[in-house]
Formats: C-alpha cells, structure tokens, sequence
C-alpha cells in the first residue's frame, strides 16, 4: 500500500505585488497548512486563499461534485443559512485551534450582501510568542454556484 502524502497541496502564485499567495482546493490541507505555518513560527505574514465546496454541500450530493444542485448559491436562503453556521462554528473554530488560540473571538465581523455574492468578513488582533498580528479572513459566497471562496491573511503589528 502507498504512503499518503501529508503535506498541503497548495498552489503558489505571485501577485502583481510580487505578494507570495497560496491557493488550496481542500479545507483540510488549508487547514494543515495554517497549523504547519503556526508551529514553523511563520503565522504573523501569511496570505492565502482556499477555493471549495462546503462538507455540508458534498454530504448532500453524497461527495459528487456533479451531483451538486444548482440552487445551491448565495440566493438560497438555506444555503446561506448553513454556509455562516459552517463559518462560525467550523471554519473558524478550526482556524483559532490551528493557531494554537481557541480563546480567540472575532470582533470585527461585517457582512456585504449584493445581487452577485454574499461576503463576510472577520478580523482580529491576537498575539502568539510575544508577536502580535492580526487576522482577516473573508468568506464569499457567489450567485451561481455552492462553491465558496476563503481569503486568510495575517498581517505582523
């Protein structure tokens, strides 16, 4: 039997800054990647974006991408529903356990909502080993399709 590969399957761009960006596809490599960065002492500069489908909408097409329903976006009041309760109680709270800070409490939230997407955003300031530094992430949720868009930044005060 072959050895699984542990580490994050990321794709690195550079942006017309000459910012690194990392691009995942999977929740779970995003999420090992943050843990990895945090425990590598590299968590105060990071920015990446996380591109995916939400486990409550593949539970639903019983893990087939093409059996995902149209209706599935951001005029779905359902969709919406479970997609900020995925937010808050999962993408967030693994995020906080990822970077060593389960206390942690997102105070700046925002939510802009128009005809194309819905986007909430969270932010925080936090400290870890003495280094303070502040947290963005922003979630979009588009109007024609279930597949959901992540950005988390850390930026170094």
């Amino acid at each position: 039997m072959a050895k699984k590969d542990k580490k994050p399957k990321v794709n690195t761009i550079v942006t017309k800054d000459g910012e690194s960006l990392k691009v995942f596809e999977d929740l779970n490599d995003f999420e090992m990647f943050i843990k990895n960065e945090t425990e590598d002492e590299e968590f105060d500069h990071i920015h990446c974006k996380l591109t995916y489908y939400p486990p409550f909408v593949l539970h639903e097409s019983h893990d087939d991408p093409e059996k995902i329903k149209d209706t599935n976006n951001s005029h779905n009041k359902k969709f919406v529903r479970h997609l900020h309760q995925h937010v808050e109680k999962h993408l967030l709270k693994d995020i906080k356990e990822a970077l060593h800070k389960p206390e942690l409490k997102f105070h700046d939230k925002s939510k802009d909502e128009t005809f194309e997407h819905i986007v909430w955003h969270y932010g925080e300031e936090t400290e870890y080993h003495d280094r303070k530094f502040r947290i963005q992430v922003t979630v979009t949720c588009n109007h024609d399709d279930a597949m959901v868009d992540v950005d988390y930044k850390t930026i170094p005060l």
